[in-house]
Parts: C-alpha cells; sequence; structure tokens
C-alpha cells in the first residue's frame, strides 16, 4: 500500500511538474507577444546571452509576476483539485479522471511546443545553424601548411570592406540618430501611414524635404530583416552592414568583444581623422552597445551614468531606462558645440521614449492624439524637428550630414493591432544635407544594412564598387542585394553558420588574422 502511494505522489507531481511547464509555455507567449510581439528565437537567444546591466526592471518583475508566479499558483490549484477529487470521487471514477486527465495534459502540452515553436521558429533557427552558407565567401585556397586562406567573391553578394578603396576629400561631418522604436505606420494614409491623423507632421515634412527611401511611393523605408529588428541589432547592421547573429552575444560573453574582425563606419571614420561619441539615456553596458562602439573607434560615450556625474535631474526628467528625451537633446547641444571645435566628428545619439512597452510620456506630450503611445510619437516629431532647426542655426550645419533612422518596428503590440495584413510595416529615415543625390528613391526594396555605405556616401565619400559587406550604396544604380536576389533567399542564407565569419569577423578560432589594437585590449 505504501509503494502504491509512493508511486501515486511520484506521478503527482511529474504531472504537476508538466502542468507547471504547460501554464509556464502558455503565460510566456502571451507576454511575450503583449510586450514584444512578433519576436523570434534567435532575439530571444541573444538577450539571454548578452549582458542585462542597464534593463528595464519593471520588464524583469512583470514576467516574475504575471509569468512564473501565476503559473507556480495555478499549478498549486491543480494539486489542490486533483487531491479534491480524489476524496470525493469513486475509485473507478477518479481512476477514469486521472486517465482522461493524463491524456488531456499531454496533448496539451505537445500543443503548447508546437504553437511555441510555430510562433518563435525554434526548430527552424537549429536546422539553419547546421546549415552552411556560402553569401560571404565562394572560394576557397589551401596552402602547403594548410592554412586556409578565403577569399570573397564579392561580386556575388558580400564585399569585404577591407578590401574596398574609401576616400573623400571634403566630407562632411555626421550626426547620426537611432529613433526608437521609429516607424511609418504613425503617419496618415496619404503619407504611407495608417493613421486618419498624422503622428508625425514636422518629420513627414522632413522627409519630404530631405532624402527619404521608401518601399512604396509614398514615405517609407527599410523592411525588417532578419538580425536586424530589435535596438541592439539595428545598430549593428547599420553600424557594420550585417546582421547580428547570437555567436555575437556568445563572443562577449566570453571574450568581452563585439564583432572584433568586423570593418565599421567607426572604423572608416577613424582612419580619416574624426572625433566620434556616441551618446544614449539608458545604460551604455546594455546589451553589449559599449563594446560595439568603443571598439570600432568610438572615442566617447556618455550614457545615464556618466552624465549622472556631471549633471542633476529631476525625478521628471527620468523614465525606466534612463533619461527622457527632452533631457538628452538639450545635452546633446552642449556636446556637439564641444566636438565641432576639435575638427571632424561623429556624433551618434539614441532615442529612448518609444521604448515598449508602452513608452514615456514626458512634460512636453501633448495630449490629443487617440492614446498614450501616439501622443509620444507626436511628442517625438517636435522634439526632433526642433533639434534640428537648432542644427541649422549652427555655423558647422552645412559642412554636418544628419541621418535619421528608426531602429526598428515598435514592440509596444497593444498599439499596432490595428496594423492592416496587408501593410508593410517599416522605419523612418531621413537624409539631411547629403553630398549626393539621386532619383531612385521610391519603391526600393532595402534593409538597415544598406544604411552603411549609404551613409559615407552621403557624406561625402567615394566607394569604389558602391558595396559593403552586405550593404549597397541606395544613391548608386546598383540593386540592393535583396532586390537582385530576392528577400526571402537573402534572409534564410544569413541565417546559416559560416566558417568565414566565425574566423574572420568573429575571430572564435584559432586562425592568422589582422592584428587589431582597442583602447582596453588587443585582438
Amino acid at each position: 500500500m505504501s509503494l502504491l502511494k509512493k508511486k501515486n505522489k511520484i506521478l503527482l507531481t511529474v504531472f504537476t511538474i508538466i502542468i507547471f511547464i504547460n501554464i509556464l509555455l502558455l503565460n510566456s507567449n502571451i507576454w511575450i507577444y503583449n510586450n514584444f510581439g512578433n519576436v523570434k528565437f534567435q532575439e530571444i537567444l541573444f538577450t539571454l546571452l548578452s549582458p542585462t546591466s542597464g534593463t528595464d526592471t519593471s520588464v524583469i518583475f512583470s514576467y516574475i509576476i504575471r509569468v512564473i508566479v501565476v503559473s507556480f499558483v495555478l499549478s498549486i490549484l491543480f494539486i489542490f483539485g486533483v487531491l479534491y477529487l480524489r476524496r470525493k470521487c469513486s475509485s473507478k471514477a477518479f481512476k477514469y479522471l486521472k486517465c482522461m486527465g493524463s491524456l488531456l495534459i499531454v496533448i496539451t502540452l505537445i500543443l503548447s511546443l508546437l504553437y511555441t515553436n510555430n510562433r518563435y521558429e525554434v526548430v527552424a533557427y537549429f536546422n539553419y545553424q547546421s546549415q552552411k552558407t556560402t553569401i560571404y565567401n565562394k572560394k576557397k585556397k589551401v596552402h602547403k601548411k594548410k592554412n586556409t586562406e578565403y577569399i570573397g567573391d564579392s561580386t556575388i553578394i558580400y564585399q569585404n570592406p577591407e578590401d574596398v578603396k574609401i576616400s573623400g576629400d571634403n566630407t562632411n561631418n555626421l550626426i547620426y540618430i537611432y529613433l526608437e522604436s521609429f516607424e511609418n505606420t504613425f503617419l496618415d494614409t496619404e503619407n504611407g501611414g495608417i493613421k486618419n491623423v498624422n503622428c508625425l507632421p514636422e518629420l513627414t515634412e522632413l522627409a519630404k524635404q530631405n532624402t527619404n527611401f521608401s518601399n512604396t511611393d509614398q514615405l517609407g523605408g527599410a523592411l525588417p530583416f532578419t538580425g536586424t529588428t530589435w535596438t541592439i541589432a539595428s545598430m549593428t547592421s547599420q553600424f557594420t552592414g550585417l546582421p547580428l547573429k547570437v555567436e555575437v552575444a556568445n563572443d562577449m560573453d566570453q571574450q568581452n568583444r563585439f564583432m572584433p574582425g568586423a570593418k565599421t563606419i567607426g572604423d572608416i571614420l577613424n582612419e580619416n581623422g574624426y572625433i566620434q561619441e556616441l551618446m544614449i539615456g539608458s545604460q551604455k553596458e546594455f546589451a553589449g552597445t559599449d563594446k560595439l562602439f568603443l571598439q570600432h573607434r568610438f572615442d566617447k560615450i556618455c550614457d545615464i551614468n556618466s552624465l549622472k556625474q556631471e549633471y542633476s535631474f529631476k525625478s521628471n526628467e527620468l523614465n525606466q531606462w534612463g533619461l527622457d528625451d527632452y533631457k538628452l537633446f538639450e545635452l546633446a547641444k552642449n556636446e556637439i558645440t564641444q566636438l565641432a571645435q576639435t575638427g571632424k566628428f561623429n556624433f551618434t545619439m539614441a532615442t529612448i521614449d518609444c521604448h515598449m512597452p508602452k513608452g514615456f510620456l514626458c512634460k512636453y506630450c501633448p495630449n490629443t492624439y487617440e492614446n498614450r503611445y501616439e501622443n509620444i510619437y507626436a511628442c517625438q516629431s517636435k522634439l526632433i524637428n526642433s533639434f534640428i532647426d537648432w542644427c541649422k542655426s549652427q555655423s558647422w550645419y552645412e559642412n554636418t550630414t544628419i541621418v535619421l533612422v528608426g531602429d526598428h518596428p515598435t514592440m509596444a503590440q497593444q498599439y499596432v493591432n490595428d496594423v492592416p495584413s496587408d501593410y508593410q510595416r517599416t522605419t523612418y529615415n531621413c537624409f539631411i544635407n547629403s553630398k549626393v543625390t539621386t532619383d531612385q528613391i521610391k519603391n526600393r526594396q532595402f534593409t538597415h544594412m544598406d544604411m552603411y555605405p549609404t551613409t559615407l556616401a552621403a557624406m561625402g565619400f567615394n566607394i569604389e564598387g558602391n558595396k559593403l559587406a552586405l550593404g549597397t550604396n541606395l544613391f548608386s544604380e546598383l540593386p540592393t542585394i535583396i532586390e537582385k536576389y530576392g528577400q526571402d533567399y537573402i534572409n534564410e542564407e544569413v541565417q546559416k553558420s559560416s566558417e568565414y565569419l566565425d574566423k574572420i569577423l568573429y575571430l572564435i578560432f584559432d586562425y592568422p588574422h589582422k592584428h587589431y589594437t582597442f583602447k582596453y585590449f588587443e585582438v
């Protein structure tokens, strides 16, 4: 009898664990969708592996309370429910209920796993990882000493920036602004969005008066693409011309480095004598942001921690991620004024107010639109336009290219549930004071990787071949890689593993390579 009781306890424990996992999966799916939208497994894995310093703690607490605690409580209630039925039902009836319940639990677990895999493409991720792509390199030459030298076939897809001649005698300064969660969806229908009332009137006019690359015949932008659809991934793709892969997070964890073999905008501008600064209102360590920029020749990073050492902030100037954008733009003016006195400069900054799950209202936000998020967008439009007006009043303006780019479509899912199924969500872009022009700005198919050579061209650099990494200069007459080969094909290929990337860009293996000296270490 005791053996039977012990067996029943074990079975109850096993099924309780299965129930907990089942409920946890269901709650996690709901929570992730509500907070991040349609993310994929690669993004989740990268986030888990990369530095989490500076994360909004309310997001972590939200998951603990709404997912883990709720799942645990429901599992405990399940145990009490089983014990209650055991006392109230006959032995025969309970045995029947136990069998049917066990079958239902197993079926729901299988369905939960299938649903989770379908939503996040978990199996597809590992399937791609088991395959190798040749888009980065088509030829391989083996020397007598058995050292492998890779010779990229750049005329096909990938162009190694190390092999490209980049020149320019009278290039512009650069102000590059990553706009958090900034997409064209919030424009009115007349200008390429879905809203009846335009939430971005100032930035709409700014895009029309300058250069906006669009996927339609209205205002538009870059298409969402694997490895570019969250903040650090977007920064990386625009900075390097490559999608961000999970290997980078793993390399940061083990080697404290960020794509050490990649040649970036920062590296190129450093070679040309630019002083470079990044300014963000959050913590620089989050997701390895500091490593990306400092290890690729940026001279300074101003983040919330360094700014707090220099300035005193009121409580209404701060949010869960750091500093409100209106205050960040005020301080940016001081930093740029100092930079402009040193010679050629690259001032890069990133906004934060439109961050998920519902954005951050500041004291300047209106209350005239349908919801909180639209009011934040409208506030950003005025704020950014005011900053551009300030730039126009400065002596260095005529010699400065300004690039505004949305980093990714918003993850605040509750505010985009009204997006029609046939509408393509894209990120905002605007090139101001570009030294080159083109008529080919409408109905383009491009990604954030194309921002890399396009930005340099806008500054006045001549790029031999008009291609860098996987990016194409949009001011040139060349088609982008997704225009030439199709988005589906390139999207599949970049998810596959690459020995070339591992050895040349990530330096994962012991492989003879160019010696890099960084500010804090050597490779």
